[in-house]
């Protein structure tokens, strides 16, 4: 786990899961094998060897860090961590509702029920390199053997800051999600111990997207290519369109103010009160927002940018799906993946492969399913 910085606006893409598996990190399950890291876009950025597993660390396009161990023998990928990069692109995580930066330890433990569980191996709390701290919380999953493991974060420039007000900090106010672990029970027993200590109220928790009882491992075999009219609207937007909101958190979206104000401007194209709007940042290199006409607020894509070069967008003004064509040159392919964008969050629905990068040239109609 580590800690950085939040950046200028660099990159819009969000780092989404695709809810093809339960308990999955950016598409990649546990459980599942390690040839679903081919589906990430582009290669590891290190390896390494631990006995009879391999861990590869990945950057992924919201600056986030994706690490998966899988068993070399089998294949079977039993440790998958996300670590924060600090930028606004990739704040959301697979856990749906929860923020990196953003989600603070109380919420966690206010939306999960209970403080959850602590190995014994795995110290609760471990000092950070600044000097603040680091908190770990361990959860069963249900109808699973995998556990989620959430890592929050306080600097210590903030504990000073607050303790020089004359008042105790309260950690569970002030660490904010850092990382986000999911594990396979057995592993996690081998690294961190066996022996388990529950806070009051403890309970097991449900990973979004699986229902209790469902088996965590449970692979979709053939794809299906989701349905516009199954993800439908609350209301068409018919007013006129508000400024845009540049305060707060959306702060970094000034930078494409002249973009953004003109997008708004055409009214709504996706979502029943979205514009969006997909401008250039090279050749072959596009980047999307979309705004919504009636708040003013704008959010970042999940896709575009170097990593997903030939965006292609198909979407609907009364349908909240969203499809999006995009090759790799890491990997020379081409892909398909449909997105749901409800309350302000992108939900992965599932990604399939079309062929080489050269089928990103055709129009998405073409290579659809």
């Amino acid at each position: 786990m580590k800690c950085a910085p939040i950046a200028i606006f660099a990159s819009l893409a969000v780092s989404v899961a695709s809810a093809a598996w339960a308990q999955s990190m950016s598409g990649v399950s546990i459980g599942g094998n390690r040839d679903q890291l081919g589906a990430l876009g582009s290669g590891p950025v290190a390896t390494e060897a631990i006995g009879p597993h391999s861990l590869e660390k990945y950057r992924l396009s919201g600056g986030n860090e994706l690490s998966a161990t899988y068993h070399r023998a089998s294949g079977k990928v039993v440790y998958l961590e996300t670590d924060w990069g600090g930028q606004a692109a990739g704040a959301f995580s697979d856990f749906e509702s929860f923020k990196y930066g953003k989600t603070t330890l109380g919420e966690i433990r206010s939306t999960l029920g209970s403080n959850g569980l602590t190995f014994k191996d795995r110290p609760p709390v471990t000092p950070t390199p600044d000097g603040g701290l680091a908190l770990f919380n361990s959860y069963e999953i249900r109808g699973s053997d995998t556990i989620a493991t959430f890592v929050t974060s306080v600097s210590a420039a903030t504990i000073k800051s607050i303790k020089n007000k004359g008042t105790d900090p309260n950690i569970g106010d002030l660490a904010t999600l850092e990382a986000v672990i999911v594990g396979d029970k057995e592993y996690l027993e081998t690294i961190w111990g066996s022996e388990k200590i529950a806070s009051p109220g403890y309970a097991p928790i449900t990973w979004p997207g699986i229902s209790p009882g469902q088996e965590a491992s449970s692979f979709v075999a053939e794809f299906q290519k989701p349905d516009a009219a199954g993800f439908p609207v609350e209301r068409l937007y018919k007013g006129k369109a508000s400024k845009p909101d540049f305060t707060g958190e959306n702060a970094d979206f000034k930078n494409f103010r002249t973009r953004i104000r003109e997008g708004m401007a055409q009214g709504p194209d996706f979502a029943g009160e979205f514009s969006v709007i997909q401008f250039g940042c090279g050749t072959g290199c596009s980047m999307v927002i979309v705004a919504n006409n009636r708040t003013g607020k704008p959010y970042a894509f999940p896709r575009g940018g170097e990593d997903n070069m030939y965006l292609n967008l198909k979407y609907k003004l009364d349908s909240r799906l969203m499809a999006a064509q995009w090759g790799s040159y890491d990997s020379g392919k081409c892909y398909i993946e449909y997105f749901d964008f409800a309350k302000g969050a992108w939900r992965g629905l599932g990604k399939r492969e079309v062929g080489p990068l050269d089928s990103c040239y055709n129009d998405i109609e073409q290579n659809g399913p």
